[in-house]
């Protein structure tokens, strides 16, 4: 644990350096730096837990009425922890890229380094607290610091609307997370993780109830389950590339994480706690991936992709939470397993279509898919890392993607002995997994083939390059992870094995290993699907180099046939609103299209355009009821006169009558 300790006092250090006045090229490599060293320390330290080895716990004595402050290293901490820590640090590489720009400026560039240290910080305080304040503590900093990273191009509306609507989402959600630590620190008097969970286990009813519900509201806010997933588009198109990609594929994987360990502190839920869960995930799902659909906006239709996978990954968990309720160990280590792998190839596959986005951006100026095209000539390195991602997030052998949802199918059709109607309700979600996973290839297929195919839609852009080293690096890690768990996916079950086995050990007995099964099934599926995929890349590569004349060989030329019209020109290409048009038609009822138009006139139009967007129905209707109870609000006001004393009178006492009726209906000693 004390390397744990050093590496939070690295990261601290290391903050304090970056706010020194340097150049803002040494401020970003003391950030780095810092981050190396605090990486280094984490990963020595949790990989001998995540292997197996006993758990790692530290007290500190601190005053009434905190009492004493205890972090404890488990397998789930360190799974969560392995990765995290890593993948921020190549966040850090990519921002050296991404930010080159502002190297020179008067921007200070070491406040940025700072947060993303901060960032690193709080995962340590998350993932090992175990005193319910030092989980609040980390849970803080990283909504405060993913703020201020988000916010990173202050100067545009836009943007300090996205931050301040992100701002009010998380804090919403830390309410809730408050509400149900309260209810519990009533009941055993204590702060910590450990005692809750004693509580949880002893005391099924109501109030238990009320605080998983509680919890489920809170992480959901944080994870971008839907309907509480209004604030993550807009600030994934909102925040840089590399915010973005660490928001989505490692900051708020700590709502799932904290999802996961209190249903370990419950030990055996009800059961209606997994069903709810498959249905809250799997309608999560259903509506991220119709939406990545109708997006124009690259970064906007990556963010909803991302409440489409914490929606899969919450399945495997209800499964998870269904088997405890059961005592059947097969559907406990398939879910969980499920779910946790999901969790890690997400923020792998996921980190890397950003990455590939914000080089997009940084060499066009763009995401709008309507104006790019052609990007894979110009861009090579980008357009392969953006269909490795694709492929992956599209659930296809032999990545990564493939692997966590081939797990979770095995735990939705199971060959347990349960209840004929429990088979059918989670063979519906089985098929509603495959609709998702047939809705995100042709939402992918759509953006890899716009933005990456054809040719450019918009001439006036910036010529596209492809990007520096810095930004292609971190790209090229996330891409050999995930073909490497997708073609070994022993790895990914080594990984998460410690954290099933938590979860096993609430069941009374123990079954056979379920898991081994499986994974021999996908190694045999990922060592044929990687080496069919070798061998067609092979066949392309002599196909092309056959097709190469030999030097000096004089080349006709001439026009290309052109179907009979002789002048193409960049707007007879599909558009990504004309790809997608058939398939939101048919679910007009829930991807809402706005239409802005402006009909060509005369013989001679000036000007004319079409601009279709696909908008978020969630969001439009909390606005409009935000817009309507403010009105409502106005109008009140306008008719009562504030000067009246009689009205202040009336309030003060209400308010007297109401608190001296819960004073007398309390019952007990006040604690």
């Amino acid at each position: 644990m004390s390397s744990l300790i050093a590496a939070v006092l690295v990261l601290l250090l290391g903050a304090a350096g970056c706010l020194l006045p340097l150049h803002n090229r040494t401020r970003a490599g003391i950030g780095v730096l810092s981050q190396v060293v605090a990486t280094a320390l984490v990963v020595s330290t949790v990989t001998p837990v995540l292997l197996g080895g006993a758990p790692l716990t530290a007290e500190l004595a601190w005053a009434y009425p905190v009492g004493t402050l205890r972090v404890r290293l488990d397998a789930l901490g360190a799974f969560f922890l392995v990765w995290s820590l890593p993948m921020t640090l190549l966040g850090s590489l990519y921002a050296v890229g991404y930010l080159r720009p502002h190297f020179e400026t008067k921007r200070h560039l070491g406040l940025h380094y700072a947060l993303l240290n901060l960032t690193s910080l709080s995962f340590v305080l998350v993932y090992t607290g175990d005193h319910a304040l030092v989980f609040l503590l980390g849970w803080e900093i990283a909504a405060l610091a993913a703020w201020l990273l988000v916010i990173w191009d202050y100067t545009n509306q836009k943007v300090r609307f996205a931050g301040f609507n992100y701002l009010v989402s998380t804090h919403i959600g830390l309410i809730f997370l408050v509400a149900a630590f309260m209810i519990l620190y009533t009941h055993t008097a204590s702060w910590e993780l450990g005692s809750f969970g004693q509580w949880l286990r002893g005391h099924v009813g109501s109030e238990r109830n009320l605080v998983f519900l509680l919890l489920v509201t809170s992480f959901g806010l944080k994870s971008a389950f839907f309907p509480f997933h209004s604030w993550l588009p807009r600030a994934h198109a909102a925040a840089p590339a590399h915010v973005s990609a660490l928001m989505s594929g490692v900051i708020h994987k700590a709502g799932l994480y904290a999802l996961v360990r209190f249903i370990f502190l419950i030990g055996q839920p009800d059961e209606w706690m997994g069903w709810f869960l498959i249905g809250f995930s799997a309608l999560s799902a259903v509506i991220g991936a119709l939406y990545t659909v109708g997006q124009r906006d690259l970064k906007r239709l990556l963010g909803y992709s991302s409440t489409e996978n914490v929606g899969i990954a919450g399945i495997g968990f209800g499964i998870g939470c269904l088997g405890l309720a059961w005592d059947n160990t097969a559907l406990v280590a398939l879910g969980f397993s499920g779910g946790l792998l999901h969790v890690l190839n997400h923020a792998f596959f996921k980190c890397q279509l950003f990455y590939a986005a914000g080089a997009v951006y940084q060499a066009t100026h763009t995401v709008d898919m309507e104006k790019l095209g052609g990007l894979s000539r110009l861009m090579p390195w980008t357009a392969l890392s953006f269909l490795l991602g694709g492929v992956a997030i599209s659930a296809l052998p032999p990545l990564n993607g493939f692997t966590s949802e081939f797990v979770i199918y095995s735990g939705l059709f199971t060959g347990e002995p349960i209840a004929t109607w429990a088979k059918v309700a989670l063979g519906a979600g089985g098929a509603v997994l495959a609709f998702v996973g047939a809705v995100s290839a042709l939402s992918i297929t759509r953006a890899f083939g716009v933005v990456f195919l054809g040719g450019p839609r918009d001439t006036s852009l910036h010529a596209p390059a492809e990007v520096s080293h810095w930004m292609l690096l971190p790209m090229g890690v996330h891409a050999l992870g995930v073909i490497v768990l997708g073609v070994l996916p022993g790895l990914g079950f080594m990984l998460v094995r410690g954290s099933t086995e938590l979860a096993l050990s609430a069941l009374p007995t123990q079954g056979a290993d379920v898991l081994q099964p499986v994974a021999d099934s996908l190694s045999r599926i990922g060592m044929i699907s990687g080496a069919l995929a070798l061998t067609i890349g092979l066949l392309i590569w002599l196909r092309t180099r056959a097709a190469r004349l030999p030097a000096g060989t004089p080349m006709a030329t001439g026009p290309t046939w052109g179907c009979g019209h002789g002048a193409p020109n960049p707007r007879m290409q599909y558009t990504g609103s004309s790809f997608s048009s058939d398939f939101q038609a048919r679910f007009k009822g829930v991807m809402v299209t706005l239409r802005r138009q402006k009909a060509p006139l005369g013989y001679f139009p000036d000007d004319s355009y079409l601009i279709t967007d696909c908008v978020d129905a969630v969001e439009r209707r909390l606005f409009s009821v935000i817009k309507h109870g403010d009105a409502s609000a106005g109008e009140l006001s306008s008719k009562l006169r504030e000067d009246d004393p009689r009205i202040a009178f009336a309030a003060a006492l209400i308010a007297i009558v109401l608190i001296s009726g819960l004073v007398v209906l309390a019952s007990g000693p006040l604690p």
